[in-house]
């Protein structure tokens, strides 16, 4: 071999070298160095053990699922690899609920779709592993426990971080249950959407809105059927027309948006705030009562 071969052959050794696997891409949250990415103050990634719970990714990113793990971190972070028979599941990010600060994991870049969706619907949206992100957030039950304040804030930075970077609407940060109606109960009631709302993450409805809904509704209730359009019209999926299903609907609305009581029931508060949503963020039923703007003060 010449000389000048070696020495082109040695640069492109280390230009393999530094890149490593060339599996993120500009659209990912970056590249690591020692296994940990800062993405800026608030936000830094370890590099997690990778899922194998993955494929190619063939649709846009558009949605943000958040999950919680219902187990510890050392069974999150050995059940995520998706090396169980059977069992192949992934996601993108698991943050731990370690204080004073919680620790993010990437198990797979956003590049690739992860499965941790399942079954799944969200408006437009089927089986959501492909336009989807997924947050795996450590707690055994976020109906029960609360989430502790430095996994919040972790959480919220990535999640800030993920919006930002794929441009994904409020509306369309979402529950797992959201996603899986009578299926899945995660992250829970106690998840803290409204904060999450308040500081650029997700959906929240506007307070007047809500105060002229529940007047509109003492004069006139919907019907279960005008209620079911508005849960459609909002994202989630109704498989049928009946009692049973709707009120499965409500229940996962109630976890995200109504939390103080969970019960299934369209009792005027719940109902207020469907259409307080539904005005904000959709396309408003034709059926639907809307109230007048809210003024600007």
């Amino acid at each position: 071999m010449t000389p000048s071969y070696l020495k082109r052959l040695a640069v492109l050794c280390s230009i393999l070298a530094i890149s490593g696997c060339g599996t993120t891409s500009s659209k990912d949250s970056g590249g690591t160095s020692d296994g940990l990415l800062v993405v800026n103050p608030k936000l830094s990634i370890i590099q997690g053990p990778a899922s194998a719970g993955v494929e190619a990714r063939k649709q846009p990113i558009s949605i943000l699922v958040l999950h919680h793990t219902a187990s510890s971190l050392p069974s999150a972070l050995d059940t995520l690899q998706g090396r169980t028979k059977g069992h192949k599941v992934g996601v993108h990010y698991l943050v731990s609920a370690e204080a004073p600060k919680a620790r993010i994991f990437r198990m797979c870049p956003d590049s690739l779709a992860a499965f941790h969706a399942g079954k799944s619907a969200w408006g437009k949206f089927e089986s959501l592993n492909q336009s989807s992100l997924g947050i795996e957030i450590v707690n055994y039950d976020g109906n029960i426990n609360p989430y502790p304040q430095p996994q919040v804030e972790a959480v919220l930075a990535l999640a800030q971080h993920l919006v930002t970077t794929h441009q994904i609407s409020p509306e369309n940060v979402v529950a797992h249950s959201d996603i899986a109606v009578g299926r899945k109960i995660d992250p829970g009631s106690l998840f803290p959407w409204e904060y999450f709302a308040a500081n650029g993450v997700g959906a929240w409805p506007d307070a007047k809105d809500v105060q002229v809904f529940r007047i509109l509704l003492k004069s006139k209730k919907l019907t279960n059927p005008e209620i079911q359009q508005l849960l459609r019209a909002y994202g989630y999926r109704l498989d049928d027309n009946t009692d049973k299903t709707l009120g499965l609907a409500i229940e996962a609305f109630q976890r995200h948006f109504r939390a103080a009581k969970v019960d299934g029931v369209a009792d005027d508060d719940t109902v207020a705030i469907l259409q307080a949503l539904v005005k904000k963020y959709r396309s408003a039923p034709a059926k639907a009562a809307t109230p007048a703007p809210s003024r600007r003060v």
